[in-house]
């Protein structure tokens, strides 16, 4: 009862790290008018919560190894609440720049730790508690746009962060309340290996090379889904969104799948190796068909997402077991390559848009295919 306890702890924190992530996009433009600044310069609050989760996540995984998962985690949900509702009760846009920092360094020692606990369970248990995580992560991204829009048009802009803030703070205190649970403390602590001996470690490499060209890449493209279906299709934003959020309940789908699709072909490896082929063909479609009804994206956009909801916990549950010792470093030094691969790749795909979609089905067959060889067999 504890354990279905805590995995529901650890589902409700990928929730709101995923939330957080996405619930700037609608709100842009309330967000610049109440702190009197252009609403393309609010995306800097997406730009330093990514970053500060790039550079501190690894840090905080080490820690987590050493000393205990929880003993980061706790605090973490807290300095999570405080940050998110002092965004919501900022006034000027330098000062919630800071906040979004925070906010950031928070998650940090959040969600990949929520992914290193779920990895610490016995091997079956591990994929089917880190493919659970993964999908609080997914249904936070896909429903966070709409809960906030709806939020800022009947309230305000900042009683959505305040009601993350304080979802947070409740998420806190449960965790406390199991203060002397399994999780808390380690049964043993490692001596920390520095980043360069992590990378040594089989499989380190190409796994974290995967996460951050084949996972942070394909989000960096999928984000280009919706000028793609408006340009090709004619849709309206209405009916583009309804696509998107069918495609992330096929994401949550493909994430509770995961554990069945490993145990067919192995391991969580070859998993995200077979998601990366389907994704390369889906996305190569997609981007270089000429102008077309939407009947003929839609099976091939159900396959890509289904794909991706299968193969980013697969990977995530490949790197959970590269080292039981290291597994929270590891863990967040590939969140960390997420992370930074979807504020690379996002910006370099929007680039190449811009000189036809073409050369976007171009950069995305470079990019799923250096994370397939990347992901190839390690003889340890």
């Amino acid at each position: 009862m504890a354990s279905k306890f805590i995995l529901a702890l650890l589902f409700c924190t990928a929730f709101l790290v995923g939330a957080d992530e996405l619930l700037l996009g609608p709100i842009l433009q309330p967000i610049g008018h109440d702190l009197g600044v252009p609403p393309e310069r609010v995306t800097l609050f997406v730009t330093a919560y990514s970053v500060s989760i790039a550079i501190v996540a690894p840090y905080l995984g080490r820690l987590s190894d050493r000393y205990g998962r929880m003993s980061i985690m706790r605090p973490a949900c807290f300095l999570f609440g405080v940050a998110s509702i002092s965004t919501g009760l900022v006034n000027q846009f330098d000062i919630g720049l800071v906040t979004r920092v925070i906010t950031g360094l928070a998650s940090a020692g959040m969600l990949p730790i929520a992914f290193a606990i779920a990895g610490d369970q016995p091997h079956d248990r591990a994929m089917k508690h880190i493919a659970f995580v993964q999908a609080g992560l997914t249904l936070g991204m896909i429903t966070s746009p709409a809960i906030g829009a709806l939020l800022t048009d009947l309230i305000s802009w900042r009683f959505a962060f305040i009601a993350l803030g304080v979802m947070a703070l409740v998420l806190g205190c449960l965790l406390c309340t199991h203060r002397h649970s399994h999780y808390a403390r380690r049964k043993s602590t490692p001596e920390p290996l520095g980043f360069v001996h992590l990378l040594q470690v089989p499989g380190t490499l190409g796994a974290l090379v995967a996460m951050g060209v084949g996972l942070g890449g394909g989000i960096g493209v999928f984000n280009l889904l919706g000028q793609r279906l408006r340009d090709a299709t004619e849709l309206d934003i209405a009916w583009v969104g309804v696509t998107y959020a069918g495609l992330g309940i096929v994401s949550v789908i493909g994430n509770l799948l995961m554990s069945r699709v490993v145990r067919r072909l192995g391991n969580g490896r070859v998993s995200m190796r077979a998601a990366l082929v389907v994704c390369l063909l889906s996305s190569v479609w997609v981007f270089s068909l000429p102008a077309a009804n939407i009947v003929l994206f839609i099976p091939v956009l159900i396959c890509w997402s289904l794909a991706g909801g299968v193969g980013s916990p697969a990977l995530q549950s490949y790197i959970a077991e590269l080292s039981v010792q290291h597994r929270g470093a590891l863990m967040a030094m590939g969140m960390s390559m997420m992370h930074l691969g979807v504020a690379i790749w996002s910006g370099l795909a929007g680039l190449a848009y811009t000189y036809g979609s073409s050369w976007v089905a171009l950069l995305s067959t470079c990019l799923f295919l250096t994370a397939i060889v990347a992901l190839r067999p390690v003889f340890k």
